[in-house]
C-alpha cells in the first residue's frame, strides 16, 4: 500500500484528466488499456510457449504494425534498410 500511494504521489501531473480532456490529450480507454490482452497475451502466453526477450520483442513489433495497420510501412521500412 505504501508503495502504491508513494508512485501516485510522484504522479499527480499525470492523473489530472480533465485537464489533459480539456487540451485534447488522449487518455487510456478500456478498449486501448485491454489490448494487451489480443496483441500480447494471445501470441507470447500460449501454454507451454517460452521466449527470449529479444525474440519477443520482434514478435511484439510485428503484432503491433499489423494491429495498427501499419504493416506495408513497417516491410517498406524494412526493405530499405537491408539493401
Amino acid at each position: 500500500m505504501r508503495q502504491c500511494q508513494r508512485y501516485l504521489s510522484h504522479r499527480h501531473e499525470q492523473l489530472d484528466y480533465y485537464s489533459a480532456l480539456a487540451r485534447d490529450l488522449p487518455i487510456g480507454s478500456g478498449e486501448i488499456e485491454s489490448a494487451h490482452r489480443y496483441i500480447v497475451q494471445q501470441r507470447l502466453k500460449r501454454p507451454g510457449a517460452w521466449w527470449r526477450a529479444a525474440n519477443a520483442e520482434h514478435m511484439l513489433a510485428l503484432r503491433l504494425n499489423r494491429a495498427n495497420r501499419q504493416w506495408n510501412d513497417y516491410w517498406a521500412t524494412e526493405s530499405q534498410q537491408a539493401a
